[in-house]
């Protein structure tokens, strides 16, 4: 009986928990069908009429930022899977001098606080003249994150059978051929955690546009989002909205993704 109720405890703890977690969307999603009338006498509640105006308002001033947070995201992704997954190949496949000093140089990268980063950074990006452009919104990120990315990837590339790729030594196969052809099919799972952990830090990244940009050609949805305005009857109903729009590229990439980056979250983990 003592540990029935114990479940039930700790069943209602986690439902608690879940409520005070989905409670802020909650809230901005009611809020932002509503028009500032509604706000103040029906704060807590869903309110008629439902106001898809604060919508159309919002997707109409941050469309072309999201379509900017889309290119760098990606370009940020894609460069991240590149070179993270050559360096692990080469970590785990040839024998060089240095090679475990390098390897402990790339982690050590990881203890380094991105703000401590922020001006040499833009140094080096005003010098290559870069400032305001897509390639300094890109590199920057993309250097940061090759760190981790590499760690993972290196540690996934080691649980593939060894016989495996010597098997297509064997055969004549080159170093690019098995790199291209097996380890990274191999390695879907990997390479979605990667590309979710980077898309996602991309996306959000605040600081550094708010650094590296100052005109609306090449700005982010992020920054674009303080600037997001509604008439007087709409209020910051449309700000609200402006948060929803921007947050659905990056739910759908996450769910297309979703499977292969349980997957690689959990591969050391039932790693025999």
């Amino acid at each position: 009986m003592t540990d029935r109720k114990t479940s039930w405890g700790v069943y209602a703890g986690l439902v608690f928990l879940l409520v005070l977690t989905l409670f802020p969307f909650y809230m901005l999603l009611i809020s932002s069908f509503k028009h500032f009338d509604q706000m103040i006498l029906e704060f807590w509640t869903p309110s008629l009429p439902l106001h898809g105006d604060n919508y159309a308002s919002a997707f109409r001033q941050i469309a072309p930022f999201i379509w900017n947070t889309v290119f760098i995201s990606s370009c940020i992704v894609v460069g991240v899977i590149i070179i993270s997954s050559l360096a692990a190949y080469s970590f785990v496949r040839f024998d060089y001098p240095g090679k475990n000093a390098l390897f402990l140089l790339i982690l050590s990268l990881m203890m380094i606080p991105g703000f401590l980063l922020l001006i040499p950074q833009f140094m080096l990006v005003q010098k290559l003249d870069m400032l305001n452009t897509y390639q300094g919104q890109i590199f920057p990120p993309m250097a940061f994150g090759a760190s981790m990315a590499t760690f993972l990837m290196r540690a996934f590339f080691e649980g593939i059978p060894k016989s495996l790729l010597d098997a297509a030594d064997t055969e004549g196969a080159s170093e690019w051929r098995i790199y291209a052809s097996i380890v990274m099919p191999l390695s879907l799972p990997v390479i979605a955690t990667v590309a979710i952990l980077n898309f996602l830090a991309g996306w959000n990244n605040y600081i550094w546009p708010l650094v590296a940009t100052t005109g609306d050609s090449v700005k982010p949805v992020i920054l674009a989002l303080s600037t997001v305005t509604g008439t007087l009857d709409q209020g910051i109903s449309v700000k609200l909205a402006g948060y929803v729009i921007s947050s659905l590229p990056l739910l759908a990439f996450f769910f297309l993704a979703t499977k292969p980056f349980i997957s690689g979250i959990t591969s050391g983990a039932v790693k025999g």
